[in-house]
């Protein structure tokens, strides 16, 4: 096919030529009012800035040029003699383009004369220089988008509506060597949105494809409300072949296999954009192969600068990347309606009530929308009139509307569902049937992972259940930026229609194995709605929160916490764990409900979520005591103390319950931070026995490093007994004996005397001593003898304490309680102690 192409590159640069005239001579404010909104709203469609002239200009077309340079004002700006020249014939010819009609040898002759006639009307030797150039050199390098379109209809729309962003993605990812797939159920405008990319390209002379090849393999077409059916142009992959040789001038009498070759070649040697347009109607017929071959092509040929956009309802696999097409929101829905209604006086009698009937009848499909627009076109009846007759049948029109909704569902779907597998199918029923009868409009991923784990349907195959493969049909539609799904609910209604043997349906679960669960499933989930509608996550926390109940396993307690995360089901979940470590390696799950944990609407929960938490820490730091754990240090159970501080604020405060407050503040001495204890303790009479403790310890710490401040906290720990003496417990009390006396057994030896003997008689009084109690009556034995040493107490007294010590200690050697370090250390004391009395008893 000889297309002359010639003929077009004169036309495109003439173009070119003209716009950088306007810029030279003009400013943005000099357009005429209509030329500027309508090169503002391109611009704006386009996502360009509406404020930059040459960016605007590059969005006019040469009789939008040429009416602007001869107008009155212009010829103010710069005088020209354009007016004289009829550019009609370059006009048609530029438009020619979009149909690949070829240009006879005179006609190409014809434009010169005429591109040059022009040109030197423009009275610019600037340009006339350049275009003299661009006939004689350049003009062989000159590119020229040229389509190669093999469609059955004409472009049916002036200019694309709602798909501004997809267009903006689309040219992105071209830039990309991945095959693009643009998937979606009929009637989203998969074939509008890449014919409008054609047109794009072919205005763009800067585009970077010398030939497009638009393939269509459509057969149907839906139409004032009715779906045509007419013979494909191209019925398979041979046609398809045959077809881009007859464009490329290969000869199409040789070998079907040496023609495939050259024709690969042709494609990758130049710079090409091949559309395959509604593909769906060939893969359903086991060609599947065929058409991945070719994408695969384009995968191996990624050096190359030629593209592949496939349309289709669903895309060939993971060899593409996807586009697919949503549905319209309701500001989309109105401008589409209103391009397709051209009066005024019924623009203006639509109410909002209208717009929002218009978009659940159409649901925000393009197609639909279309054919609502030329309903209310040919009707007498206003918008209104209609919404309120559709609920019923009794008139013609709202038949009318019934019946398009009807037929526009069966174009919309067929050759979709039949191209999936029966395992595919029947967990689409799943999901159509448990949507309709609970009314769910947004599922997610876990929703998913629910129904194929836990109702069973995983016995399908994992492959057959994907995600994916109900995106690729049109059932799901994915919200940006989550794992969330919108269901379509166009596609529920077709379903539930359908009585097709090719389609597995909602009526043939019935007879299947999950019709129980699926029922049970459906009724526990509009219970939980009863009151107020709730989210999918909140819905699979309750269903989750439910197994648990039944099976008492965590991991479904856990699945429902992460759905829904909440104080109560986290309260729940460390309630559940059968030992402390566990609930330490969940602290990080505090973090998913930090905004509860410093609300006062949940001060109970947070009381009851502190006293699990600090109870764990306590049971973890006593192993760590005892040496039963190793892998936990008590510095990590210090840093847990503080991140559960940080995400609940309620435990830095000095209102905990009392049986919280003593663990936290024990744990907080063993973490010898008294700062926080004091802090917890404040005007707090039933704490006030942490606060002596705290003392105490510090009078144990320091007594053998910092005299000053161990008779400083001796002296808090005295005045705490004197005037909170009742609240202070017994072995709190003893145990001041103990670290006082190893302040005194140097400083006042015969205070440390009376300190250990008033302990022993402390200790006498135990019925059934705890081992504590036991060690601490070992250290009163080792202070007092060392004490009557430092006082020069009768010796004899002296043997009887080391016999009583050496009796006791030897009595607890085996106790399994008694550390080896703590008993080695004693041994050693004692031993200097003992060398102390036999020197002393020598030198007597």
């Amino acid at each position: 096919m000889k297309i002359n192409i010639n003929g077009y590159k004169k036309i495109f640069y003439l173009e070119n030529i003209l716009r950088e005239y306007c810029n030279k001579y003009s400013k943005i404010q000099d357009l005429e009012q209509n030329l500027l909104t309508s090169l503002n709203a391109m611009a704006e469609g386009k996502g360009e800035a509406t404020d930059d002239y040459s960016v605007l200009l590059s969005f006019s077309h040469i009789g939008q040029l040429y009416d602007f340079i001869k107008s009155k004002k212009f010829q103010i700006l710069k005088e020209n003699n354009v007016k004289s020249i009829d550019i009609t014939q370059l006009i048609n010819k530029r438009n020619d383009i979009m149909h690949s009609r070829s240009i006879s040898d005179d006609e190409v002759e014809f434009i010169g004369d005429k591109c040059s006639l022009l040109i030197e009307n423009l009275y610019d030797e600037e340009f006339s220089v350049k275009w003299n150039k661009f006939i004689t050199i350049e003009i062989k390098d000159f590119k020229v988008p040229f389509p190669h379109i093999v469609y059955p209809m004409g472009k049916n729309f002036k200019y694309l509506v709602g798909r501004t962003s997809e267009l903006k993605e689309l040219v992105k990812t071209l830039e990309f060597p991945m095959p693009i797939s643009i998937v979606g159920h009929g009637g989203l405008g998969k074939t509008a949105l890449v014919q409008q990319l054609i047109e794009d390209l072919i205005y763009d002379y800067n585009t970077p494809f010398e030939n497009i090849y638009f393939m269509s393999f459509k057969n149907t077409a839906f139409e004032k409300g009715q779906i045509s059916r007419f013979e494909k142009a191209i019925g398979n992959h041979r046609d398809l072949i045959l077809k881009l040789a007859g464009f490329m001038n290969i000869d199409e009498t040789k070998p079907f296999s040496e023609v495939e070759e050259l024709v690969w070649k042709d494609m990758f040697d130049k710079k090409s954009l091949l559309i395959l347009d509604n593909l769906e109607t060939e893969i359903v017929k086991s060609n599947l192969q065929e058409f991945t071959d070719i994408a695969q092509k384009f995968i191996s040929h990624y050096m190359y600068p030629s593209r592949l956009i496939i349309t289709s309802r669903y895309g060939l696999g993971d060899r593409e990347a996807k586009l697919p097409l949503k549905q319209f929101e309701i500001e989309d829905t109105k401008k589409l309606i209103l391009q397709n209604l051209n009066s005024q006086q019924d623009i203006k009698s639509i109410q909002e009530e209208d717009w929002i009937w218009a978009q659940n009848y159409t649901h925000g499909n393009p197609g639909l929308i279309i054919s609502l627009g030329h309903t209310l076109k040919s009707s007498t009846k206003t918008f209104k009139d209609l919404r309120i007759e559709f609920n019923s049948a009794y008139t013609s029109e709202s038949r009318q509307l019934h019946d398009q909704y009807e037929e526009f569902l069966n174009f919309c779907f067929e050759h979709t569902i039949e191209s999936m597998s029966n395992e595919s199918q029947q967990f689409l029923a799943a999901l159509c049937y448990i949507c309709s009868q609970t009314n769910l409009t947004e599922i997610n991923e876990e929703f998913l992972t629910y129904l194929r784990d836990e109702l069973g349907f995983n016995e399908l195959g994992e492959p057959h259940l994907q995600s994916l493969l109900f995106t690729n049909i049109g059932f799901l539609q994915s919200v940006s930026s989550s794992d969330k799904y919108y269901i379509n609910e166009l596609f529920i209604n077709y379903l539930d229609g359908s009585y097709s043997d090719k389609v597995y349906n909602v009526f043939d679960l019935q007879k299947s194995k999950w019709d129980k669960k699926l029922s049970d499933t459906a009724r526990f989930i509009n219970q939980s709605q009863l009151e107020h509608e709730k989210s999918i996550n909140a819905i699979l926390a309750e269903l989750y929160h439910l197994k648990y109940k039944t099976t008492k396993n965590n991991k479904y307690i856990i699945k429902a916490f992460f759905c829904e995360p909440n104080i109560n089901i986290l309260i729940d979940i460390y309630s559940s764990f059968k030992n402390s470590n566990e609930i330490y390696e969940k602290i990080n799950f505090l973090g998913k409900v930090e905004s509860q944990l410093k609300n006062t609407k949940f001060i109970k929960q947070q009381h009851r979520l502190l006293k699990i938490l600090i109870d764990a820490l306590s049971d973890i730091n006593r192993k760590i005591m005892n040496y039963d754990i190793i892998r936990i240090r008590q510095s990590d159970l210090k840093n847990a103390y503080y991140e559960i501080e940080k995400k609940i604020p309620l435990l830095s405060s000095n209102k905990l319950e009392k049986r919280t407050g003593n663990s936290a503040c024990k744990l907080l001495i063993y973490f010898k931070d008294y700062t926080r204890v004091k802090k917890l303790t404040f005007e707090r009479l039933d704490l006030i026995n942490n606060l002596f403790s705290m003392h105490s310890k510090q009078v144990g710490d320091l007594s053998g490093t910092n005299k000053a401040k161990c008779l400083e906290s001796i002296e808090k720990c005295k005045e705490l007994l004197l005037t909170h003496k009742k609240y202070i417990q017994e072995y709190e009390k003893a145990q001041f004996l103990i670290y006082s006396s190893r302040y005194y057994k140097t400083e006042n030896p015969e205070e440390a005397i009376r300190i250990t003997s008033e302990y022993e008689s402390y200790f006498l009084l135990l019925k059934e001593p705890q081992f504590k109690h036991i060690l601490f009556y070992l250290e009163s034995m080792l202070n007092q003898i060392e004490s009557m040493l430092n006082s020069n107490e009768h010796l004899d007294n002296i043997q009887h304490v080391q016999n009583k010590f050496t009796t006791v200690f030897n009595k607890q050697k085996k106790n399994p309680m008694f550390k080896q370090e703590r008993k080695v250390k004693m041994e050693e004391n004692s031993r200097k102690l003992n060398s102390r009395y036999n020197k002393l008893l020598q030198s007597q």
